[in-house]
């Protein structure tokens, strides 16, 4: 990348950095705060349970509803505009978990969760950003460049979550807040590619619930949104269950956890390195890249559920973040393909709003453990990941239509 390039886009990697970092962060503090610390204390194990499931789930409730505003709002008032909206919102949600922490409210510390869910669409504004820029046979780069970034939030989140956390709850939440503060003024004062209104934001109640209607007259979106949901959805069963596996059935503290999570995040980084060029060399067309990143994810998730030491997980989960990178900027890159420049930003917003359905519907799940073994979750994901490999074959011919269009 040139360095004038890069330069124009540091604000928007640093946005995008606190968006991922901030919620790496947070699942190891959840799993430690209420398996060990003052939740699990002043709370029976069935209301645990329920806390523990709402602050899984509330944060991705927040996210469908913000997903489609932000989306929206990031095409009609600017990119910069909206993402210091995102991080302002970011800063008071993680203050309501500071003092809910502080106070030993635990309504708090869920009204947090809503409120981070809500702001939580750095993501795909910054994707929608370098599509602005971007021709089409370089999306799949200019998305591979934001992934990165997500993935080294990704490995600092978790790290530092869990071993802050391991000393004190608030140390972590204090941290996200402070660095939330800094990059609103370090957004403040920057000029970024993008921030011009592409057409008039109309708002409406509806739109989380219109924006998959408004799918279905887009044909060339539903296949790649299918596809991104289906294996997001296998993805976030098994990114749930193994925290929780982690901790119950091998003992992991909340440091931990935390470590566990960085190797993951490690994965990522690598896949997004070096992995994600490799397959592209050896296999040419991202459909075959997509496809063979699903497959070997779905497999591996699926094998996790097999009685193993703690070390063949901490393997297995590296390999399992290193396949993921393949089928996410891939598939990723095919929805924003699918449209035309000026409906990238709620394009990506439904691939943004899928990651929130899909972690909604896994953090419910989480309620029923206490009948259902997490081997079987584990399997659940596995096999949802390998579905989606049925609509991705669809990728080629959609895609070739859209970008002709464009």
């Amino acid at each position: 990348m040139q360095p004038s390039r890069l330069r124009a886009r540091l604000p928007l990697f640093l946005a995008v950095f606190i968006d991922i970092f901030s919620f790496g962060l947070m699942y190891p503090l959840i799993v430690g705060m209420f398996h060990t610390g003052w939740v699990a204390q002043a709370y029976s194990p069935a209301s645990r349970d329920a806390f523990l499931s709402l602050a899984f789930s509330l944060f991705p409730v927040g996210m469908f509803f913000g997903a489609s505003l932000l989306g929206d709002l990031s095409d009609a008032l600017g990119r910069r505009r909206t993402l210091m909206i995102c991080m302002a919102g970011l800063a008071g949600g993680y203050g309501l978990m500071w003092a809910s922490v502080e106070l030993h409210l635990v309504w708090l510390f869920l009204a947090g969760r809503l409120v981070s869910g809500l702001m939580a669409g750095t993501a795909p504004i910054a994707q929608a950003a370098m599509m602005d820029t971007a021709p089409p046979d370089q999306r799949s780069e200019a998305m591979a460049q934001v992934t990165l970034v997500n993935t080294v939030g990704l490995v600092a989140g978790p790290a530092i979550g869990g071993v802050l956390g391991h000393w004190d709850f608030r140390l972590p939440l204090g941290l996200a807040l402070t660095l939330c503060v800094v990059t609103l003024i370090t957004l403040w004062s920057s000029t970024l590619a993008g921030d011009v209104a592409k057409r008039k934001f109309e708002f409406d109640w509806r739109e989380p619930f219109l924006l998959f209607v408004r799918v279905r007259m887009k044909p060339a979106l539903m296949a790649p949104v299918l596809a991104f949901f289906l294996f997001q959805f296998g993805f976030m069963v098994y990114y749930t269950f193994i925290m929780i596996e982690m901790q119950r059935s091998y003992g992991f503290s909340t440091a931990q956890i935390g470590l566990f999570s960085m190797v993951m995040g490690c994965g990522f980084v690598a896949g997004t390195s070096f992995g994600y060029k490799i397959a592209r060399k050896l296999l040419g067309a991202d459909t075959r890249v997509a496809t063979v990143g699903l497959a070997v994810c779905g497999v591996l998730v699926g094998l996790t559920a097999l009685p193993m030491p703690a070390s063949a997980q901490v393997v297995l989960t590296m390999l399992i973040a290193i396949s993921n990178i393949l089928a996410f900027v891939t598939l990723l890159a095919a929805i924003a393909s699918a449209v035309e420049e000026s409906e990238q930003g709620w394009a990506l917003g439904v691939g943004n709003a899928s990651v929130a359905l899909s972690v909604f519907a896994a953090g419910l799940l989480s309620s029923l453990l206490s009948i259902i073994p997490s081997a079987a979750f584990e399997i659940l994901g596995g096999l949802l990941i390998l579905s989606a490999i049925v609509p991705t074959q669809r990728l080629t011919t959609t895609n070739t239509e859209a970008v002709a269009a464009q």
